[in-house]
């Protein structure tokens, strides 16, 4: 996502939870899904697994919650 090297660490603190890319970009050098399953909830791992929002739901989000600051 980066296009870069990065540390594990990085990858999994994403928003709080692992990057969605994470069992693409670690499946070859560690056992991934495994590490995942031992460290995380079923929920958890559903909200890794499920797609993001469209940025521009995301956009209209952040635009609303700028004006509620204001």
């Amino acid at each position: 996502m980066l296009g870069h090297d990065v540390p594990f660490r990085y990858c999994r603190t994403v928003n709080g939870l692992p990057c969605s890319k994470i069992f693409d970009c670690w499946y070859q050098r560690m056992p991934i899904e495994e590490f995942i399953r031992q460290h995380y909830s079923q929920e958890e791992i559903d909200q890794i697994l499920s797609p993001p929002k469209p940025k521009i739901t995301t956009l209209v989000e952040l635009i609303e919650k700028a004006k509620k600051r204001v």
